[in-house]
């Protein structure tokens, strides 16, 4: 059994979350759950058919099954929090998650000792905060050791690569007229104005792009603030994983000072879930969306609940 009641947290906007307690609280540990990027709400689910994951609400009621306090929220202009996504910076997502400790340490007297969970792009502000902020751990899964900038440019390889390797017209267009060269250079010229930019969106061809977080994001030094954590550390990336490179975990056990446990999982997909076939950039959406009523991968569950016994 378990306790679970909304919960409104006061950053520069008003967040809407879940605050979720085991009936025995011996732990006296609270863990703020920290979302990846998109319009995805505290439960892991994006506004469209087929996306109901639920992800950050499994691992929730994992944790609290092992006695652990959760605390997860709906995103700025996500579901019934205030702000608005698209002019949404990286540093008004860092103030928020400061926000959700906070209110931790002002509301919840009986804890004494706060842990960040990331996920995807949650793990590059997991590590700004702890830099800041006093947690007891920090815990990275489907990311860590690897910029925006970084994993985008990669995520735009493999599907250009993948569109190339097509065998119907799409695939002989790509390769005879270099199409993958000139998309590159496209959007190099986009993050180039993106940078020089002050505008929080801007419009390219009447779509609207979130110009002030990408420009936060490339300036935003992920290494120097990896060197920074002091505080116990675990980080699991899944090979099968096509959004987040598992080799940047080294950077991880690298640069970090603090114990730290790196674990890569043969058949993780990005959303935590076994995915044992082979899958290319373009067919991801389709997998997750098979994918979405698996359990969360049960060794990733298996590590996670040995280093919070262990830590």
């Amino acid at each position: 059994m378990s306790e679970m009641k909304e919960i409104k947290i006061k950053s520069s906007v008003t967040l809407t979350g879940t605050l979720t307690r085991p009936e025995k609280n011996d732990q006296h540990i609270a863990i703020v759950m920290i979302p990846g990027s998109g319009k995805v709400d505290r439960n892991g689910n994006a506004d469209k058919k087929g996306m109901d994951f639920n992800i950050y609400q499994e691992l929730s009621d994992f944790l609290v099954s092992l006695g652990y306090t959760t605390v997860r929220y709906d995103k700025r202009g996500v579901g019934k929090s205030e702000g608005d996504l698209l002019r949404t910076g990286l540093h008004d997502a860092i103030e928020d998650v400061q926000a959700a400790v906070q209110y931790i340490k002002n509301d919840l007297p009986i804890i004494d000792k706060v842990l960040l969970l990331g996920h995807s792009e949650g793990t590059m502000i997991a590590t700004a905060v702890a830099t800041q902020v006093d947690v007891g751990g920090v815990i990275l899964l489907a990311g860590g050791g690897e910029t925006l900038e970084e994993a985008t440019k990669r995520q735009r390889e493999l599907t250009f690569q993948a569109l190339k390797e097509k065998k119907n017209f799409t695939g002989w267009l790509f390769r005879r007229f270099r199409l993958a060269e000139k998309a590159e250079k496209k959007n190099q010229r986009l993050f180039n104005k993106i940078k020089q930019s002050d505008k929080e969106v801007i419009r390219v061809q009447l779509i609207p792009f979130p110009a002030k977080w990408l420009r936060e994001h490339f300036t935003y030094d992920l290494m120097a603030d990896l060197k920074q954590l002091t505080c116990p550390v675990l980080a699991i990336t899944g090979k099968a994983d096509y959004q987040s490179d598992y080799q940047k975990l080294e950077r991880v056990a690298e640069l970090i000072s603090s114990d730290t446990e790196c674990h890569t999982i043969e058949t993780m997909d990005h959303m935590l879930k076994e995915e044992t076939d082979e899958v290319n950039m373009l067919e991801i959406q389709k997998v997750y969306q098979k994918n979405r009523n698996k359990p969360l991968h049960p060794e990733m569950k298996e590590i996670l609940e040995n280093w919070l016994q262990n830590n």
